[in-house]
């Protein structure tokens, strides 16, 4: 062991026993003086004089006065007594140099005479004087730069050095020592000067050692924004930095020599005297992090090291068990839930096949054993449990979780609760039902579903996906009327997907299906449609859609003839115009204010703090207020194109005795026979239970009737028959 860390750990007999070896080994003094350093920083310098005396004396006697003066200079450096050390320091430094031409120049400049007010600021002065030789490399803080020493006079006392930016001069020895910083061989500065190329392929094939050399700078210990300042001074900065500290941090945290702590956004490296246990390394740094999440994915990327050591993985695993099945450990459900299921995927500690961890199993048969509610739109708690899986990944590797739970009834169960599905669960739970021989009554859901659309977006577009390539059989709808259940669909998703990554995401799918193909899946569909068909397709586009769609869906019409513009004019509701009060349009105007005025810049001032934190490729405050810019940049850019459609309710034609925007409408409803009244205006209009926007679905079925008729309205939670009793003017003003 080596006797810096035996100074660490102050292990005074283990020293004692190891310097004395060392005075009989007659072996080099360099780690000594490394070690007399750690023991002046501990206030126990004292301690060392009596066998420094004996090892100087030693040293001197076998020809090495220069090692004498070295250890006895770090001792004096190190806080030992001048007056006791002095005598000594001069007898030996005169030993090793005296007969150096710098000799008397160097000594009479520095002061190192017994006479000397402040002898161990003489011996410094001097030490760094005599260190100066051609190949040293300097770096002066204040412009210069990084240079090379090439020449040093002794006639004139002078160094001659050459500056990496190409600039050279000449400089007096004294001026030298006070103004230039001495760079050792292990910093980075001066191997980007000495060996440019060598350097460059260290950061690639040595990012330890490159790491290594920047701690041993700042002590041993350095916070990842040191670092990054480090690094940026050889050159390594943007994005050639977030991959290099990406790298680097991962392999230090698998290092035993490097010790790791700290979150993602800012951590502290730190390097070791000696190896630390790896798995008891590991262990702490899951404990130490802030949240499961944050154990978790540190756990994943150690699971990513295809090199990673058997009982390092299975130490890894348990430990992540055990914060995820501890209930004093505080972490929403959705984090839990991710461990456990990660957990499903490799061998449990004790070498058994990888299995549900029991604590997830217990949730699941319990919810399972919960009756189903009444309500067939309402899913039961199992289906509801699995819809709280945070992820795609999470979700699609549940449909495994339904065997284990209803054993050979899941595929009864599953077509049962189909619509409950989580999105990511959709398409495996099809494909498992398929393979499982349920394709008829796949068909039948997809025409169950083709009725009410909004019901399960996820679900319907799979079956879409299957029905639409021939790969489902059944007895569907007409084509048309199957596009035109699609069409609703993508309107209403391209309605809700503002905010909700979800829906956004099923529009998306939604899209790419029905402009899928040559011809294009939704041109195929609605080939041989009638003019009813597609004026109601027109007017469902009016809502806003997939730009691709509405183009693709016009340049259809257009080609099948022109009588579909020909129509009787429109509503004034669906017209290209959002309608809404005085009132309204000012509340709309307000919240875009709102948002480029404060919220923006205050997102922007969020971003710039997270930035300062450091690595932005593991930044999760940067991460987080770039998707708060883009959220609040989207929103603002569709206000923006809302508020150029507004259309004031005040000045439009509302029509007699017709449900329309600008009306208050009484219904009774058929199956309740209860009466309701209900002011229909636009969407930025003060809402309550007796204020509903013109766009919502109980709206939209009642649009167009009049005092008398009845209205078949589907809503999300299902069909709703009204009848219209008495439609009169709403007061706007």
């Amino acid at each position: 062991m080596s006797l810096a860390i035996l100074a660490t750990e102050e292990n005074w007999q283990a020293f004692d026993d190891a310097w004395t070896a060392l005075i009989a080994s007659k072996g080099p003094v360099e780690e000594l003086c490394q070690a007399i350093e750690v023991i002046g920083s501990k206030r126990r310098i004292s301690r060392c004089i009596p066998t420094l005396k004996i090892h100087a004396e030693s040293l001197a006697e076998s020809g090495r006065a220069a090692d004498a003066a070295a250890i006895v200079g770090a001792t004096l450096r190190a806080g030992g007594p001048p007056g006791e050390l002095g005598e000594p320091l001069l007898k030996y430094t005169e030993a090793a140099f005296g007969a150096e031409a710098w000799w008397a120049a160097f000594r009479d400049m520095s002061g190192l005479k017994r006479e000397a007010l402040d002898l161990r600021k003489a011996w410094v002065y001097f030490d760094d004087m005599r260190s100066y030789k051609p190949g040293v490399v300097v770096f002066h803080a204040s412009g210069w730069g990084v240079g090379e020493v090439k020449d040093v006079s002794a006639a004139t006392m002078e160094i001659t050095v050459h500056f990496a930016s190409g600039k050279k001069d000449r400089f007096p020895l004294r001026t030298a020592v006070e103004i230039f910083e001495r760079l050792p061989a292990t910093d980075l500065r001066a191997q980007r000067l000495l060996d440019p190329q060598g350097l460059e392929k260290r950061l690639k094939e040595e990012p330890l050692e490159i790491l290594k050399a920047v701690l041993l700078r700042y002590g041993g210990k350095a916070s990842n924004m040191t670092i990054r300042n480090a690094l940026a001074q050889i050159g390594v900065d943007g994005t050639k930095w977030s991959n290099w500290w990406k790298k680097t941090r991962l392999a230090a945290e698998n290092d035993t020599m490097y010790r790791v702590s700290g979150n993602i956004a800012k951590c502290e490296v730190e390097l070791l005297r000696r190896a630390m246990d790896p798995i008891e390394a590991m262990r702490r740094q899951l404990r130490q992090a802030r949240t499961l999440k944050e154990a978790l994915a540190r756990v994943r990327d150690l699971l990513g090291n295809k090199d990673l050591a058997a009982d390092i993985r299975a130490a890894a695993l348990q430990e992540i068990a055990s914060l995820a099945n501890d209930e004093k450990v505080p972490a929403p459900l959705d984090q839990r839930l991710a461990a456990w299921m990660m957990l499903r995927e490799f061998p449990q500690a004790d070498g058994s096949p990888a299995a549900t961890p029991a604590p997830l199993l217990e949730r699941l048969k319990n919810a399972a054993e919960k009756a189903a509610p009444s309500d067939p739109r309402v899913p039961p708690a199992l289906w509801a449990f699995l819809q709280k899986m945070p992820g795609s990944r999470e979700q699609e590797r549940s449909v495994a979780l339904l065997r284990e739970v209803y054993g050979e009834s899941w595929a009864e169960q599953a077509l049962t609760h189909l619509p409950h599905a989580a999105p990511g669960m959709a398409k495996p739970l099809i494909d498992e039902l398929r393979k499982a021989k349920k394709d008829a009554d796949l068909a039948s859901w997809y025409v169950r579903l083709l009725a009410r659309p909004r019901v399960a977006p996820f679900v319907l577009t799979e079956l879409a996906r299957l029905a639409e390539s021939g790969k489902l059989k059944g007895e569907f709808p007409t084509p048309v009327q199957r596009v035109m259940a699609l069409i609703e669909l993508s309107v209403y998703l391209q309605e809700e997907r503002v905010g909700d990554s979800v829906m956004a995401r099923a529009q998306q799918r939604l899209s790419d299906l029905l402009l899928e193909g040559e011809p294009p899946l939704v041109q195929s569909m609605l080939t041989g449609a009638d003019i009813p068909a597609l004026r109601s397709i027109r007017a469902m586009l009016q809502r806003g859609v997939d730009d691709r769609l509405d183009s693709l869906v016009t340049d259809i019409v257009l080609d099948m003839g022109g009588d579909v513009f020909r129509s009787e004019q429109l509503p004034f509701w669906m017209e290209e115009k959002i309608w809404t009060t005085r009132a309204g349009l000012q509340k709309r105007e307000a919240e875009l204010n709102e948002l480029k005025e404060k919220k923006i810049p205050a997102n922007a001032e969020a971003i710039a703090k997270a930035a300062s934190y450091g690595d932005l490729s593991e930044n999760a405050e940067w991460e987080q207020a770039i998707e708060e810019q883009r959220q609040l940049t989207n929103a603002a850019s569709e206000m923006d194109k809302e508020l150029r459609m507004a259309a004031l309710l005040e000045n439009a034609n509302i029509p007699d005795n017709t449900a329309c925007p600008g009306t208050v409408v009484t219904y009774r409803d058929m199956r309740s026979k209860d009466t309701h009244t209900v002011t229909i205006l636009g969407p930025w209009d003060a809402k309550d239970d007796a204020t509903i926007s013109y766009k919502a679905p109980l709206a939209r079925g009642m649009l167009g009737k009049t005092a008398g008729q009845l209205a078949t309205i589907e809503l999300p939670s299902g069909t709703l028959e009204v009848e219209i009793l008495k439609v009169a003017l709403a007061e706007l003003v």
